[in-house]
């Protein structure tokens, strides 16, 4: 309803499973918690702990871990660190689990019956209605159905003919209306990261880090300049395409997740 697109994941994990679920877990008597998250742990000498990457680069889950907080991570257990997802399908078979994986879901898990649309549509509270759809000098290219429907760099549903193919380039919930335009249209040199968790240090000055603008694509080239109340600027050493307001961009420095935060606008 606020026109950015959520990562529910980013949530769940402090709130939810190292929040509500270690809490379970510490009432049974339990001191840690194992996830099957492809990510690491490691403490340095001082007592700090550090959030790493999975040693399976193309499963690396340390993305979704950015939130935690250092008191959650002493109570973390990740198995599947020093692990491959092929490693872990031969013990399963050899363990005799079934049934055995087909193939691998990539959709939110609390959404199961129905798509993304439909969900929305069913929740309590949830408004939405038709708007416009313009270009970026207002000029009106057609309608939609609700801007729950769209996210920045999206292709389908836009439903403008064209010579060449529209994107959405923005969604602005005030005026329940979407911008579209063409694909270079979606390239940004820069966005502002707000709520930033740190996962050891928290910075004061610009530094060079790599940053992940989504789970689903690969860790860029890029200076951090930190602004007050845990928000910072990201400048991209190469423009990037469709960063997108309520995803999350998680900090890397060479395996290590320095943090990370919800991008607020490009």
């Amino acid at each position: 309803m606020a026109g950015k697109t959520p990562n529910p994941c980013l949530v769940c994990n402090p709130l939810i499973k190292f929040g509500t679920v270690l809490g379970l877990a510490r009432k049974m008597g339990a001191s840690l918690l194992a996830t099957g998250h492809y990510a690491g742990i490691k403490i340095d000498n001082t007592g700090l702990y550090h959030l790493i990457k999975g040693v399976d680069t193309e499963k690396d889950q340390s993305y979704f871990l950015a939130f935690l907080s250092q008191e959650q991570l002493s109570c973390a257990m990740f198995p599947l660190s020093e692990l491959t997802k092929k490693e872990v399908m031969k013990l399963a078979e050899e363990k005799g689990l079934n049934p055995p994986v087909k193939k691998e879901s990539q959709d939110i898990c609390f959404v199961t019956d129905r798509s993304y649309v439909e969900f929305l549509r069913r929740e309590t509270g949830f408004k939405s209605g038709p708007g416009i759809i313009a270009n970026k000098k207002g000029k009106i290219l057609g309608s939609h159905n609700g801007i729950h429907n769209f996210t920045i760099g999206q292709r389908r549903g836009i439903n403008c003919p064209a010579s060449e193919p529209y994107y959405i380039l923005g969604i602005d919930a005030g005026k329940n209306s979407v911008v579209a335009g063409s694909k270079k249209e979606l390239l940004t040199s820069e966005c502002r990261v707000i709520n930033i968790n740190w996962v050891t240090e928290k910075y004061l000055f610009p530094v060079k880090v790599n940053t992940r603008i989504r789970y689903r694509s690969q860790e860029v080239s890029s200076t951090l300049f930190p602004e007050a109340d845990n928000a910072a600027t990201i400048r991209f050493d190469t423009p990037q395409s469709a960063v997108t307001p309520g995803q999350g961009a998680v900090f890397y420095l060479g395996n290590e997740v320095l943090g990370g935060g919800f991008i607020d606008n490009a």
